[in-house]
């Protein structure tokens, strides 16, 4: 399995499949690159794709000595880039806290320089969903437990798929949670922190110029509609896909087909 080695001994693991342009996609809070696993199979006959797990998630190295904070995993990703690819230019694809970690990323001159494209999926350039601040208190307070089963099979999965996917998605629910209990508390807890308190670009997106493609689900409770709506509107080279009918935060799973045709309809204008 493929392992990058950062400069402070951080071991980062990443799927590589396919040549071509280097489509890069990065997940979001408590995934990892599985969650990519079929766009790494579909795009992988045009383009080089590569799904990186954060430091902190998956099977990539979880010092407890890190902070977590999104600015941090937006460097580790540069250095992790570099190592696997050098220079070369990328179309960025990020989902959730990915999407946010990209949107840090497409605003970091020293980052942007790189980019061809940029993909946000389900994302916000702030937090403005005051049900997961409480949620993040709660976390903390230990009255939820990101360890918990029950937890993360009602309150979680509840914020990720519509009511339709986990009816008809059971085994992917099932696994989504399995993988999901693997992380460590630390590094969800400090995520959410970091998104929570320190993660703000809404007045650094005028400066984004790489063509934007912005996807949402029109029903996704986690981040709502309406934050792809606005950065769509400050964006200047951007073009917002709502994806329906009921279709929640995990866009790639409860609208596969729609989703896909978008995404290769961006790919060809980049």
């Amino acid at each position: 399995m493929p392992f990058v080695e950062l400069d402070k001994g951080y071991k980062v693991f990443y799927l590589d499949k396919g040549k071509g342009k280097n489509i890069i996609f990065i997940h979001g809070f408590l995934g990892s690159s599985w969650l990519y696993q079929a766009q790494i199979d579909y795009f992988s006959d045009k383009y080089r794709t590569i799904a990186i797990d954060h430091l902190g998630h998956g099977k990539s190295d979880k010092p407890e000595s890190e902070s977590y904070e999104l600015s941090d995993l937006a460097k580790y990703l540069e250095e992790t880039l570099s190592k696997i690819i050098g220079e070369e230019k990328i179309i960025l694809v990020g989902h959730s806290m990915g999407g946010m970690i990209s949107l840090i990323y497409a605003t970091s001159p020293k980052f942007a320089k790189r980019l061809e494209g940029l993909i946000l999926m389900a994302t916000a350039p702030k937090l403005n969903n005051p049900g997961l601040v409480q949620y993040v208190k709660d976390l903390k307070s230990g009255e939820m437990s990101l360890k918990d089963r029950e937890t993360i099979e009602t309150v979680f999965v509840g914020l990720c798929f519509q009511r339709k996917a986990r009816k008809e998605q059971t085994e992917l629910i099932k696994e989504f949670v399995d993988l999901t209990l693997l992380n460590e508390e630390y590094v969800g807890l400090r995520t959410m922190e970091s998104i929570v308190n320190n993660f703000d670009v809404e007045d650094k997106l005028k400066d984004i110029s790489v063509p934007t493609l912005i996807l949402s689900g029109d029903r996704d409770l986690f981040i709502l509609p309406e934050e792809s709506k606005m950065m769509n509107e400050k964006i200047t080279n951007s073009n917002l896909v709502i994806l329906t009918p009921k279709i929640g935060h995990m866009i790639q799973y409860e609208a596969y087909e729609d989703y896909t045709k978008a995404i290769e309809e961006f790919l060809k204008t980049v």
